[in-house]
């Protein structure tokens, strides 16, 4: 774990806000660098730490008895894993793992639930992102139940981009098929016409968003539609963020 850095900590909203309105929070962060698969938490097991990612991509998954992993939501620098600890809630209801490799800060979890308790700002905003996190979840199954895997793929791809700032990210075709829940052929085909279209570039695993418009265009309702709900996250709308379904 390295010390904090202000400058890199700044990248993630609500970690930014939180520190703003409790300087002394600086004091209990510490900062890690995560690889691919560096798990957060695994269901069922305490909540210790909240994460707030500043770079790179958490997924949080639904495990199966098989070993597969689905994933049902992403986690990128606008947000946090753990953040239900601010509503009493004592242990992880998924696991959590790193996708896409990056920085984080983390915080124990009592110090924000404590914080939590008694400042309603920081509560209200929490509670804002586990409202994203779940009309996530629900936008994912319902796409996972009723598209084409072509435009699953290029909605994945597109909520990704949003998720970490960046078009330019390594993976896998096995483990993304796995977050798709999905043959690996399929992947390698459908990601194969995305490129031969000009859309992206993918080669020995790193892959680039060539043409978000046209990327955008293959894409299911979805990425729209949780790119509206993480647009009212980020502005700070006051509303509940409603279901995406």
């Amino acid at each position: 774990m390295g010390k904090i850095d202000e400058v890199v900590m700044q990248q993630n909203r609500i970690l930014t806000a939180l520190v703003q309105q409790h300087p002394d929070v600086r004091a209990r962060l510490s900062r890690v660098d995560f690889g691919h698969g560096d798990l957060f938490g695994r269901v069922g097991e305490p909540i210790r730490q909240v994460v707030f990612p500043v770079s790179g991509m958490i997924s949080i998954v639904v495990q199966l008895d098989d070993g597969d992993m689905i994933e049902s939501a992403m986690v990128g620098h606008d947000g946090l894993v753990g953040g239900s600890v601010a509503f009493g809630s004592a242990d992880h209801l998924n696991t959590s793992f790193c996708q896409l490799p990056g920085t984080a800060y983390l915080l124990p979890a009592e110090e924000l639930k404590e914080i939590a308790r008694e400042d309603e700002t920081v509560r209200a905003t929490i509670f804002a992102h586990e409202q994203f996190l779940q009309a996530q979840a629900q936008q994912t199954a319902a796409c996972n139940a009723k598209h084409h895997i072509m435009q699953r793929l290029s909605s994945w791809l597109l909520r990704t981009q949003d998720a970490t700032g960046t078009r330019e990210m390594f993976l896998t075709q096995e483990f993304l098929a796995q977050m798709l829940g999905v043959q690996r052929a399929s992947v390698s085909g459908f990601a194969g016409q995305l490129q031969d279209m000009d859309l992206i570039r993918y080669r020995r695993g790193r892959l680039s968003i060539v043409d978000e418009a046209g990327l955008a265009q293959q894409a299911c309702e979805c990425h729209a539609k949780v790119r509206a709900c993480r647009k009212a996250l980020t502005d700070g709308n006051d509303e509940p963020i409603r279901d995406v379904g």
